[in-house]
């Protein structure tokens, strides 16, 4: 039982450190390795003792939490009891619900495959050569572009003699992906 609270403290510990932006319980595994489960386990123990707070906690999936001002003291004390620099959280001012209804696994992998104006086909393309198991369609691509087009997360663009719009992210846009690809760098 003692191995286990002790095995358990320092999982919470390393979740507390890798909180630089709001996350994911999937984000943060993919951060620290930790399995998935146990990730949203030990963040729901967090939220309830007040280190953690969910920013949509209406949403059904893709919960974001962040740091309390109590989390925020305990990394700061946790970081200099490791001797790891501490670094302010320096986050833009986004609308973090949106966020998190982006960090949705379909409409995430399409804003972080749209470095350019493109077509929801050569999307697709450039996810089966990145992501062999990506399991989206076509058709669920140009879906979640009209998502996107509706939240203004994408544009579309016009390109003479050619039949089909191809979309390209707008400022917001451009914001989300670099959340999304920092929430993902592994420390």
């Amino acid at each position: 039982m003692a191995t286990e609270n002790k095995n358990q403290h320092k999982i919470e510990s390393k979740l507390l450190l890798v909180f630089a932006q709001p996350a994911t319980a999937k984000q943060i595994s993919k951060k620290t390795g930790i399995p998935v489960n146990t990730c949203s386990y030990i963040i729901g123990k967090l939220a309830k003792d007040g280190i953690l707070t969910c920013l949509n906690p209406n949403a059904s999936g893709s919960r974001l939490y962040w740091l309390t001002e109590s989390g925020i003291l305990q990394k700061k004390k946790l970081s200099q009891k490791l001797n790891i620099k501490y670094a302010e959280p320096n986050l833009p001012n986004i609308d973090w619900q949106l966020y998190g209804w982006v960090c949705f696994s379909h409409r995430s992998m399409v804003i972080k495959v749209l470095t350019s104006a493109m077509q929801p086909a050569k999307v697709k393309r450039i996810l089966v050569l990145q992501r062999i198991n990506a399991r989206i369609s076509a058709s669920n691509i140009r879906d979640v572009m009209q998502l996107l087009l509706s939240k203004k997360i994408v544009k579309p663009i016009k390109v003479k003699k050619q039949a089909y719009l191809r979309y390209e992210l707008t400022e917001l846009g451009n914001k989300l992906r670099q959340l999304l690809l920092r929430a993902e760098t592994v420390l």
